[in-house]
């Protein structure tokens, strides 16, 4: 077996240490809740998210508020409702979800579904209850495009029309956004800004960066796939790199989603 040279081992520890580490509390994201074939990560079966909330559960009730792990939902699917609300209602856990706006009530033809992964977004109604609830309903955009792909009126249009859409339906102010793909220039956050937002919600990156914004505050979220188990879920809570490294891989494939999107 080859050994490697203390000065490459010493230049691979370093390149580790300089992972993006997230900080507390804790958000972790999930798609869709629910059972059947699925092409892809992003579906999880009710049974394993039960075990990831009864997990999230006992952190949040044994530690301060300071160390708990929130629950996200991005695009909005009608399995957060059906399922995933139900059970954390057990457990009296609330989360926040990102509907797609353009998108509510109608299935995912936004996506690549590879003719079987057609899948529902939640309705209006749905999203009330979930509002009532205590549940945050935040906003995903409203066409869920790439905002690298997008003029700068195109992305004003779009995130103004989101929150336009999703404050007709609860009744109340949103301030939360959720980044489509998780791609953005620093243009597309001063407009996400000048719309009213407060929080921006994207996935954590590799590597640190120096990204600040006068008045929006980032919010970076570990992502969960259908291959996470209890204990990578207990890895990404201690911030072990390997499990950072993992979603990272994972989630550079939206990358192909969007360009055989905006080339169709």
């Amino acid at each position: 077996m080859r050994v490697l040279p203390m000065h490459l081992i010493c230049r691979l520890h370093l390149r580790m240490m300089c992972l993006h580490k997230h900080s507390y509390p804790l958000i972790f994201t999930y798609h869709s809740i629910a059972s059947g074939f699925h092409v892809g990560l992003n579906i999880i079966h009710p049974d394993k998210f039960r075990k990831h909330v009864q997990y999230i559960a006992n952190i949040n009730q044994s530690t301060q508020k300071d160390k708990h792990i929130s629950i996200a939902f991005d695009d909005g699917y009608e399995s957060v409702y059906a399922n995933a609300f139900p059970i954390m209602e057990e457990y009296s856990l609330k989360g926040i979800v990102f509907p797609i706006s353009g998108y509510i009530g109608k299935t995912n033809d936004w996506d690549v579904t590879f003719g079987v992964n057609k899948t529902m977004h939640l309705t209006k109604s749905q999203l009330l209850t979930l509002s009532e609830h205590g549940w945050e309903i935040g906003s995903h955009s409203h066409l869920h495009r790439s905002f690298k792909w997008m003029s700068n009126d195109e992305i004003k249009n779009d995130v103004v029309t989101s929150k336009r859409i999703i404050e007709n339906i609860t009744g109340k102010e949103v301030t939360s956004f959720c980044l489509p793909f998780g791609d953005y220039t620093r243009k597309a956050i001063e407009i996400i800004e000048e719309a009213g937002f407060i929080n921006l919600f994207m996935q954590l990156p590799l590597l640190k960066k120096a990204v600040k914004f006068s008045k929006i505050q980032l919010q970076y979220c570990r992502s969960i796939y259908s291959t996470d188990s209890v204990k990578t879920l207990q890895n990404k809570y201690q911030n072990i790199n390997s499990e950072h490294l993992k979603e990272n891989f994972i989630h550079s494939f939206s990358t192909a989603t969007v360009l055989v999107k905006e080339m169709l």
